[in-house]
């Protein structure tokens, strides 16, 4: 096992448990996400901050169950099922999740590629319509 497949590995535990310190720790300074790919980038320790406030509001809890993760060199693709706690409704987002890690085996690149969904609105954060914050 590789240096994103270990990346790839924490990040779904500490998000699972929770562990916000932990989870933070896992991105290099310069980070950028693209989540969802197709809209602005998303850059540094801002991001970091914001992907997980804006997950865990109040009434929202998330929880990661990867299905694949194939690994190559400093990078991870991962089949991964988001599956969201909406107050008492249980939602599922689907998609395709690349890691990129550099030498030290933080995270300098998350492209997430999903469908936006229908039947339940994501935080503002994680749609094409969002304000570039």
């Amino acid at each position: 096992m590789g240096l994103a497949r270990t990346a790839v590995d924490r990040h779904v535990a500490y998000w699972n448990a929770r562990d916000r310190a932990s989870w933070v720790k896992l991105f290099s300074d310069d980070v950028t996400f693209e989540d969802p790919v197709g809209t602005p980038p998303k850059t540094g320790a801002e991001a970091v901050h914001n992907s997980w406030d804006r997950s865990f509001r109040p009434g929202r809890r998330w929880y990661l169950r990867p299905r694949q993760i194939v690994e190559a060199g400093a990078e991870a693709a991962v089949v991964m099922r988001n599956e969201g706690h909406l107050g008492d409704r249980v939602v599922e987002v689907n998609g395709i999740e690349i890691f990129t890690v550099d030498a030290d085996g933080l995270i300098v690149s998350v492209r997430s590629f999903f469908d936006q969904p229908t039947e339940f609105a994501l935080d503002d954060y994680f749609t094409p319509n969002r304000d570039h914050g």
